[in-house]
């Protein structure tokens, strides 16, 4: 998945330090991100006059920052880019950026008393001063549901075409409600789009999805009860059982709804295990 970088170490506590002329300078736009026109980040080397530099994360010894680029050496590229890019470690950092780059945007205003915010210089944060409101960067809690059968099937969806342009196959997928379990949040999703009824929900693994801001939980599950699937056509606009050997269009290898579909089809989970 996007997140394995190993052997690398990414490291996200918050301690500035000086920056250093090979650290990396990240530069955005709405929904795009400036790099060389070879595709590779700029260093703080590239940068013709010296500017403050927000501090970022850490992958080995090279620092990530967010500041302003030359836009006139610069290549724009959709953000969507860093699902290919290679190293993976770069696509990893350049999504992560990205993430908090639009926390930062969207909170550059008190939403309490309308007052510029300050970035905190102790955490990652930004904070208020007069209030003292506090906003801290904000995560979504989604789930990925793989939905099997007795007779080892799972079942597969395809989003509703005005809700995503990614039309491969994935799985029942939702976001957490105020006042649920994520067990809860699996149950729900599953029979709001799908009509179905499940039980012995199991973790299996989960994952950082900086392009929607949300941290991912995997999950196991089995129907019980009816099979027929009611589609709510708003969210999906297929829902169908597959066998672990039909063809299908396959999500890549950096999600975790890809993970778990190639789980599935390698035989490595099944109906009640």
């Amino acid at each position: 998945m996007i997140q394995d970088i190993q052997p690398h170490i990414y490291d996200n506590a918050y301690h500035p330090r000086r920056p250093e002329g090979s650290d990396i300078v990240l530069d955005y736009r709405e929904q795009s991100v400036l790099l060389k026109t070879n595709r590779e980040y700029f260093t703080v080397a590239d940068l013709h006059e010296p500017q403050d530099l927000y501090y970022l994360f850490s992958i080995d010894e090279k620092a990530y920052y967010l500041g302003s680029l030359p836009v006139e050496e610069s290549a724009e590229e959709p953000i969507a880019i860093m699902r290919t890019m290679e190293p993976r470690e770069a696509g990893f950092a350049g999504i992560t950026g990205w993430q908090l780059w639009k926390w930062l945007r969207q909170h550059r205003y008190c939403g309490c008393c309308g007052a510029e915010m300050q970035q905190d210089s102790k955490e990652r944060a930004m904070r208020c001063p007069e209030c003292g409101e506090i906003v801290y960067p904000v995560i979504s809690p989604a789930v990925i549901v793989g939905i099997l059968s007795p007779e080892g099937k799972m079942l597969m969806t395809k989003y509703a075409k005005t809700r995503s342009p990614h039309q491969r196959y994935a799985l029942v997928a939702g976001y957490a409600e105020i006042g649920e379990t994520i067990e809860q949040t699996v149950s729900r999703e599953v029979m709001e789009e799908t009509g179905l009824q499940v039980t012995n929900i199991r973790y299996y693994k989960s994952q950082p999805w900086s392009f929607s801001g949300t941290l991912l939980f995997g999950f196991w599950c089995d129907v019980v009860g009816s099979e027929e699937i009611h589609l709510d056509e708003e969210e999906l606009w297929l829902a169908e059982w597959k066998n672990r050997d039909d063809e299908m269009d396959l999500q890549s290898d950096i999600s975790l709804t890809g993970e778990m579909i190639r789980v599935f089809r390698s035989g490595g989970v099944s109906y009640g295990h």
